[in-house]
């Protein structure tokens, strides 16, 4: 465990070790990224593979024409289960219009976000930003795969989870970064 918090909160190392003094939170950042871990919003993530799209899935954004990805909407049930009511939100990664298909009114983590992770613009009640229009839980996220930075629907990013699955419209590569919460 000393050894981990040392690596986390940065550690002395030799000379003799070929080491260079002092590596703190940036010295540990640029070993991770020099490894191929994936650099994240809030985390790093271990290298992965890149996976392939399914464009079948995808919309037409009404504000450009483009095919583009997209978040099915869920619902919740008075009995608490999840369903879909068959609409979807976007955020497009071309012409950055945005579209809110079924409000998530019912996620506390999307509640509890009190500003706009694009923009930085205080929410209040608003489910959309007042400013750039990007819905609650959306964001822009560097593929890490090509470096296009591109909307990502990350419903968990309040609490600094990096949950998210990113579509990349550039590369045509998935990318799934799982729940660390």
């Amino acid at each position: 465990m000393r050894a981990f918090l040392q690596r986390l909160f940065g550690r002395r190392t030799a000379a003799s070790d070929g080491g260079e003094g002092f590596k703190g939170p940036r010295g540990m950042a640029k070993e991770l990224e020099e490894r191929g871990y994936h650099r994240l919003p809030a985390t790093f993530q271990s290298p992965t593979l890149r996976l392939p799209i399914d464009k079948g899935k995808w919309q037409t954004c009404s504000g450009c024409g483009r095919q583009i990805p997209v978040v099915d909407d869920l619902e919740m049930q008075s009995n608490g289960s999840l369903s879909s009511p068959g609409t979807f939100t976007y955020v497009c990664p071309f012409c950055s219009h945005c579209h809110v298909g079924t409000q998530r009114r019912w996620d506390e983590d999307l509640s509890a976000q009190k500003e706009c992770h694009s923009c930085g613009t205080g929410l209040s009640k608003d489910y959309q930003c007042s400013k750039c229009g990007y819905p609650r839980g959306w964001m822009r996220v560097s593929c890490p795969f090509c470096g296009n930075e591109q909307p990502v629907f990350a419903a968990h990013f309040v609490v600094c989870c990096d949950l998210f699955t990113l579509e990349c419209v550039e590369c045509e590569s998935r990318f799934v970064s799982p729940c660390i919460c």
